[in-house]
């Protein structure tokens, strides 16, 4: 089997797409976490970006092109649908993603006040990072303002809609994703799981498995809990490349939801 490397850190959600991608076609991989105030990881690469998926001895960056370049490699389990139509239905939605649900959460970091709320966010996304790749004390505790002036964010700002208020999109963002469930089981109304599935499902359960939300607000929405509980069997359960450690509130399998709800129904009306 050739050697699988994936390059990154584990907070940026394009790393996590690429991981889910991996994951979900059963190939084996070693995440290699990098420094990002020293990324000596991917020095070989001679350029900043992650992340970086290595097969074999070729390398390359960018989390959708890797997604393609692992179907042309491995086939089975396709991350593009199953017709030309289908393709180009995912590469659009993979778009949406990236240019409304992903930049909304860094827009939120670059615009946001900085508030108690926001430097414990920072604070909590500098202690993992450093769980895999060791930060100086000074490093973790300027953390929020390293966010608040991180080169690439205020890159990404280019492509936001001035027109549109931060307020404004993040009240769009929820309607558009359950409008783009388009039903389900899997986004866009697939019958089986695309790149798209696998660049949302990281990112709206990040902030509630390693502690930053007490809730996940999808089970909320019947249709998007549906697809969660669609797509948790597909994935291991820690499917974000944090440390185990790391992971404060992890998902519950329908079955353990079920056992649980049992048990306590056995409690409740006195059962041994």
């Amino acid at each position: 089997m050739t050697d699988i490397k994936l390059y990154g850190y584990s907070t940026s959600p394009y790393v996590r797409k690429v991981g889910c991608c991996l994951y979900y076609k059963n190939l084996a991989f070693e995440f290699v976490p990098v420094n990002p105030t020293d990324p000596r990881e991917i020095a070989f690469t001679r350029q900043p970006q992650v992340p970086v998926l290595q097969i074999g001895d070729e390398w390359r960056t960018d989390s959708t092109p890797l997604a393609i370049w692992l179907d042309e490699l491995f086939p089975e389990k396709p991350l593009f649908g199953s017709t030309e139509q289908e393709r180009e239905s995912i590469l659009a939605l993979d778009s949406w993603v990236t240019d409304s649900l992903i930049l909304a959460g860094f827009r939120s970091a670059y615009e946001g006040e900085m508030s108690a709320k926001f430097r414990h966010i920072a604070w909590r996304l500098a202690s993992i990072v450093s769980s895999q790749t060791p930060l100086p004390d000074e490093i973790r505790n300027a953390w929020p303002d390293l966010l608040k002036t991180a080169p690439f964010i205020k890159h990404m700002m280019c492509d936001v809609d001035a027109s549109e208020s931060l307020s404004e999109m993040q009240a769009r963002i929820p309607l558009q994703l359950i409008e783009n469930l388009q039903g389900g089981p899997f986004f866009g109304g697939l019958t089986e799981p695309s790149l798209v599935d696998f660049a949302i499902f990281p990112q709206v359960v990040f902030n509630y498995m390693v502690g930053l939300d007490q809730h996940l607000g999808l089970t909320l929405e019947p249709s998007l809990n549906n697809w969660l509980n669609n797509m948790k069997p597909l994935l291991p359960r820690n499917p974000l490349l944090v440390p185990d450690f790391m992971i404060i509130s992890p998902l519950v399998q329908d079955s353990e939801a079920q056992a649980g709800r049992s048990a306590q129904s056995t409690s409740v009306w006195g059962g041994s």
